[in-house]
């Protein structure tokens, strides 16, 4: 318990600090912070009332205000709004809608996100970001991403549970491995065992800049280095040129 008796008061700091405090919070918030913390320094209501010039009846209805409403019990309840207080932040409607090929995002006066459509990755994740965080409905998602709300909610939870990866289409692998038909994976074993021929050796980043060049078929060298592997042509990357000085002699 805070011991007033045995504290030293100025009269002149008093004076100085209650009129900057006036000037600044207005002369009644400055009361009724006085009133209440005398109130919490266990001063009774009646010697409260004498000291500030107030009825008791006004006392006990600024101290029940205040426990019941907080700080803005503190001004005059007619106010429209307050004078030392932070205005409270409007709340928006966040509204989803779609454009030509463009997901518009609105946060009315906030402004609008406008997301490529082909971006269907970075669609879901912020439009499922916003429902994790109750800021849309599952309704609006569902829609906008063309699942039902059981989906919507199963990769809700997913991508709160396990990120990002979860929203990945895992049929990635098998699209890739659409694009390596057989007639460019003849063209990449052609091109594997010419670069072999010519120089010896091969690689992901040769192999990618030499079929580009010859058969104009753009893959990266990651996927190259894939099929390779796939194939079994890296076994025989060292035995290769042997074998073809080897058939040449004979």
């Amino acid at each position: 318990m805070i011991d007033c008796q045995t504290i030293p008061f100025s009269q002149k700091l008093q004076q100085q600090r209650m009129t900057q405090a006036q000037n600044i919070l207005g002369s009644r918030v400055v009361k009724h912070i006085i009133c209440f913390v005398l109130y919490l320094f266990g001063v009774d209501r009646k010697s409260i009332s004498d000291l500030l010039s107030n009825p008791p009846g006004t006392i006990r209805s600024i101290i029940r205000a205040i426990l019941h409403d907080g700080l803005p019990a503190l001004e005059d309840r007619r106010r429209s709004s307050s004078t030392f207080l932070s205005p409270l932040k409007k709340s928006f409607k966040i509204t989803i809608r779609t454009e030509g090929q463009s997901v518009i995002v609105d946060f009315g006066a906030a402004g609008e996100l406008k997301i490529p459509r082909q971006n269907t990755l970075q669609i879901r994740v912020i439009l499922l970001t916003l429902l994790d965080n109750n800021l849309i409905s599952t309704r609006e998602v569902s829609e906008a991403l063309g699942f039902s709300t059981v989906h919507t909610l199963k990769l809700s939870q997913k991508l709160h549970t396990d990120d990002i990866s979860a929203l990945i289409d895992k049929r990635k692998g098998q699209m890739q491995e659409y694009r390596f038909t057989p007639e460019v994976k003849a063209e990449l074993i052609q091109q594997f065992v010419l670069d072999i021929v010519s120089s010896g050796k091969s690689s992901g980043k040769l192999l990618a800049e030499h079929l580009q060049e010859r058969s104009e078929l753009t893959l990266s060298e990651r996927s190259i280095r894939d099929h390779i592997r796939k194939l079994g042509l890296s076994r025989i990357k060292r035995s290769l040129p042997h074998l073809l000085s080897t058939l040449k002699k004979n």
